[in-house]
């Protein structure tokens, strides 16, 4: 248990330093997001008009657009539950090693 508590701190650290050097994908995210605002705008203004085949491919582009969103999510927590849990693995491996291996 000691390793364990002694380690703690590594983890935590490993995982802040894993968030804030995401930025890459938070700005893409930023990105998307304003996007997703300018083209629900651009609906807004459509749908004052008679263009309502413009309108409808607009929806198909915001609706494609939010589920790229919801999929970049999904894929950072996926893939920092995995780092996350290889690195307690790892611990709980190393705590249960006799001390002698």
């Amino acid at each position: 248990m000691e390793v364990l508590n002694a380690h703690l701190p590594e983890l935590v650290q490993s995982r802040i330093e894993d968030l804030v050097n995401v930025q890459t994908v938070d700005e893409e995210m930023a990105t998307h997001m304003k996007e997703l605002e300018a083209r629900l705008g651009a609906l807004e203004a459509l749908a004052r008009t008679e263009s309502a085949d413009a309108a409808r491919q607009l929806v198909e582009d915001v609706e494609r657009l939010i589920d790229r969103i919801r999929r970049d999510y999904v894929a950072i927590a996926y893939r920092q539950g995995v780092v996350d849990g290889a690195g307690f693995k790892k611990l709980v491996a190393a705590q249960e090693a006799p001390v002698g291996a």
